[in-house]
């Protein structure tokens, strides 16, 4: 009678500890892996979408799409006039380019030059995007950074760090070239 009482006791620890462990296993927590910025390449503006943000009931919501041109005179030099579907920039690692001008060999060079910076990058956020123009600062919220695509969203202009314009433009992107 011992012996079947210490197999049915070695037996059930044994199950015991099996379904601890598929339990540790295969538990609800999720590891998800942060989340790497992939920022480099050609970039063409597809889709804009413009709101005031004054806190009024009348809030001015336009969207903007391949064929408009997009104007707004608040806006800093780069961004203040946009042909959406056909307006292009470059970016590196810490470098934004525009006004792109095609060479014969099929190569492109780029005019302006500004540097940028990523900061506030966590697992959940993909950080904001610093764009520094000859003394203007503008700061984009990066919404989605897909394979071939990008979101950013700006909202408005901190020059010396006083506050911006009350409206957002969000930027459509989609990746067209290395």
């Amino acid at each position: 009678m011992y012996l079947c009482d210490y197999i049915n006791y070695n037996t059930m620890k044994n199950l015991f500890v099996f379904f601890a462990i598929i339990f540790s296993l295969t538990s609800c927590i999720k590891y998800t892996q942060p989340k790497l910025l992939s920022l480099n390449g050609e970039y063409r503006i597809d889709k804009i979408t413009y709101e005031e943000i004054d806190n009024t009931d009348t809030n001015e919501f336009m969207v903007f799409y391949p064929g408009d041109m997009y104007i707004n005179p608040n806006e800093s030099s780069h961004f203040d006039t946009i042909a959406v579907g056909f307006y292009r920039l470059h970016m590196d690692n810490v470098i934004m380019r525009f006004c792109p001008n095609p060479l014969p060999d099929g190569s492109t060079v780029w005019g302006e030059e500004y540097f940028y910076e990523v900061v506030g990058e966590t697992n959940t956020n993909l950080g904001n995007l610093i764009v520094n123009f000859d003394g203007t600062r503008k700061v984009f919220n990066i919404i989605e950074d897909g394979n071939e695509t990008l979101v950013l969203r700006s909202t408005g202009q901190w020059a010396s760090g006083s506050s911006g314009a009350n409206e957002s433009i969000t930027l459509f992107l989609t990746r067209v070239g290395p």
